[in-house]
């Protein structure tokens, strides 16, 4: 399965994901990381009602995700991370990509601003670096495709 789009975007399918993304992406299927959501029928629908009827939707916990990611049907898909942690989990069970886009994280104390609508704390930096450095996936910061790209590690 190749992954066309690697996303952290606390937010999920919302109007950037359907307006600004998946025009630009060559997919079909959407798969969604996040434990609440794979766990909650009502935010499955709301996903799947926001999303045009020509793309397919899975949403899974981050364990799930992996094994699909890695033994699921060739093709080309976009990945929704809900936050950090499940993407880290994604990563230790093989998942990789050439390119990880952080587009939006929760705000809370104690968190830096590193750019519109992206917050992380010392240990969520520190863990990104020593990914970057480990794996040679590139971490970017970029709300839309229209946006500048700017590598974060």
């Amino acid at each position: 399965m190749e992954i066309t789009l690697l996303r952290i975007d606390s937010r999920l399918i919302h109007g950037q994901v359907v307006q600004g993304w998946l025009p630009t992406v060559s997919v079909k299927e959407i798969v969604v990381v996040s434990e609440t959501a794979a766990s909650s029928k009502l935010m499955s629908k709301m996903m799947r009602m926001s999303l045009p009827q020509e793309y397919s939707l899975r949403i899974f916990a981050a364990e799930d995700a992996a094994k699909y990611l890695k033994e699921g049907p060739a093709q080309k898909i976009m990945v929704l991370v809900e936050d950090l942690k499940s993407l880290f989990a994604m990563m230790d069970l093989g998942v990789s990509a050439k390119e990880v886009n952080i587009g939006n994280t929760k705000y809370e104390d104690g968190k830096k601003q590193y750019g519109q609508g992206v917050f992380l704390s010392e240990e969520e930096v520190s863990l990104i670096k020593q990914k970057a450095r480990s794996t040679g996936i590139s971490f970017v910061l970029r709300t839309l495709p229209t946006s500048l790209s700017t590598r974060l590690f």
